[in-house]
C-alpha cells in the first residue's frame, strides 16, 4: 500500500512518445538479473545494432565486452589487464579495439561472426595512436598525437593520411552510423582562448561547421565543448555563448537552438557526449532541483525522459532511480539505437527502502 500511496501521489516523468522504462539487466554485487553476480558496465556507453545492446564491462577475471539479446552472453574478453574501448555501431557492424597504457593491441569487428585483427605495421605511429574507429566496411581511422595532430586511416596493414587540419590539437572523434564523421580541433596551443572549430566529414569531404569567437569574431560561441554526435549531415554540439549553454543542432550550415541550460526545464548539462540517431537526440542534464535527468528532443521538441526519484519496474518488485551519491545516479553516455529507442544505465534502490540497493539498472526506452 505504501509504495502504491508513492506512486499516485509523486508526478513521475512523462513518457510521452516513449514506453515506460524497461529493464534489460540489472547488474549486482549479488542477486543481478539478466548478468553474472559482480560484473559491472559503468564505464562503458552502449552501443545498440538489430536489437542488441553491448557494453564493454569488467569482473574479477578482466574486461570482457558483453551483449544482451535475449539474455546475457560474453562476446571477447581482453588480454590480461588490457581495456576495450567503448563498441561503437556502424556500417551494420559492432566494433571494439584492444588497448593498453601504451598503443591500440586489436581490433573487434562483430556482424554475423567476430573478427579479431591484430594492430600491426603502424610504424612509429604505434605509440602515439589511438581512439580507433571504423572508417568503411574494411578500414580504421585513428588519430595521431604529435607535433602535428592528424588522422589516419589504418586498412589491411597499410596506414595513409587522412586529415591533417594544422591544428595544436584534434580532440576525440565521433562517427556516425554512415561514417559521417565530427571531430574538434584547437589552433595555435592548448589554451582556452585558442581558436576552436568544429569539423564534420560527410560524402567524401571536411567542412568547418562551427566555430568559436577566437576563431571567428562573428561567431557568437565563447567555448564549445568536445562531446558531440553525428548522424548523417546532423551534428548534435554543446556551445557557450554570453547568455548560457546551449544544445545544438547544425545541418547543412544552419545552427538550431535545441536547448539552453538555465531555462527550458534545464539547469546544466552533464559531461556527457549527446547521442543522435533516427532523429531523437539523448543528453544527460540537471533540473532546476539538482536531480539528475536523461532528456530527449524529437519532433515532439525537447522534455525529460528519466528523472532521478522515477520507478522503474525490476525482477524483484518496484525500483527507484535514486542513489546516496549523486555522481552516481546515472553512469555513462546514453545510447540511441536505429529506430530512435533510447538506453541508459541508472543506479536502483528500493521504492520503499532508499537505503536497500538493487543494483545497477540498464534500461530502455522504446520509441512508439
Amino acid at each position: 500500500m505504501k509504495t502504491l500511496i508513492l506512486l499516485l501521489l509523486l508526478p513521475l516523468t512523462s513518457f510521452a512518445k516513449f514506453g515506460k522504462p524497461e529493464l534489460l539487466a540489472r547488474l549486482n554485487d549479488r542477486g543481478a538479473w539478466n548478468a553474472p553476480d559482480n560484473m559491472w558496465c559503468f564505464t562503458s556507453e552502449p552501443a545498440i545494432l538489430a536489437g542488441k545492446v553491448y557494453l564493454g564491462c569488467m569482473d574479477e577475471k578482466g574486461r570482457s565486452m558483453v551483449q544482451w539479446a535475449n539474455g546475457f552472453k560474453i562476446i571477447a574478453r581482453a588480454e590480461g589487464e588490457h581495456l576495450f574501448s567503448n563498441p561503437v555501431a556502424s556500417f551494420g557492424k559492432v566494433t571494439w579495439y584492444e588497448y593498453n597504457e601504451f598503443n591500440a593491441q586489436k581490433s573487434f569487428e562483430l556482424k554475423e561472426t567476430l573478427k579479431v585483427t591484430d594492430i600491426r605495421n603502424l610504424g612509429p605511429l604505434s605509440m602515439a595512436g589511438d581512439n580507433l574507429l571504423p572508417y568503411s566496411s574494411d578500414a580504421w581511422i585513428f588519430r595521431l598525437k604529435s607535433d602535428s595532430p592528424e588522422l589516419w586511416i589504418w586498412k589491411k596493414d597499410e596506414v595513409i593520411p587522412f586529415f591533417n587540419p594544422g591544428a595544436a590539437f584534434i580532440y576525440t572523434p565521433y562517427i556516425g552510423g554512415d561514417g559521417s564523421i565530427v571531430i574538434k580541433t584547437r589552433e595555435g596551443n592548448y589554451n582556452e582562448t585558442s581558436p576552436d572549430r568544429l569539423w564534420h566529414y560527410a560524402n567524401g569531404s571536411w567542412k568547418v561547421i562551427l566555430e568559436d569567437t577566437d576563431a571567428n569574431a562573428q561567431s557568437p560561441w565563447k567555448n564549445i565543448r568536445h562531446q558531440m554526435s553525428v548522424d548523417g549531415d546532423k551534428v548534435v554540439a554543446l556551445a557557450t555563448d554570453a547568455k548560457s549553454e546551449a544544445l545544438l543542432l547544425i545541418e547543412k550550415g544552419v545552427v538550431k537552438i535545441i536547448a539552453r541550460a538555465g531555462k527550458d526545464d534545464v539547469a546544466r548539462f552533464d559531461y556527457f557526449a549527446p547521442k543522435m540517431q533516427a532523429g531523437v537526440i539523448a543528453i544527460r542534464g540537471e533540473d532546476f532541483e539538482g536531480r539528475k535527468v536523461l532528456y530527449v528532443h524529437d519532433k515532439d521538441g525537447f522534455r525529460r525522459l528519466l528523472t532521478q526519484g522515477d520507478i522503474v519496474h525490476t525482477d524483484i518488485g518496484l525500483g527507484r532511480v535514486h542513489y546516496s551519491n549523486q555522481d552516481a545516479i546515472f553512469y555513462g553516455a546514453p545510447g540511441v539505437d536505429e529506430k530512435g529507442n533510447v538506453y541508459q544505465q541508472a543506479t536502483l534502490t528500493d521504492a520503499d527502502h532508499p537505503r536497500t540497493l538493487l543494483g545497477i539498472g540498464l534500461v530502455k526506452f522504446l520509441k512508439e
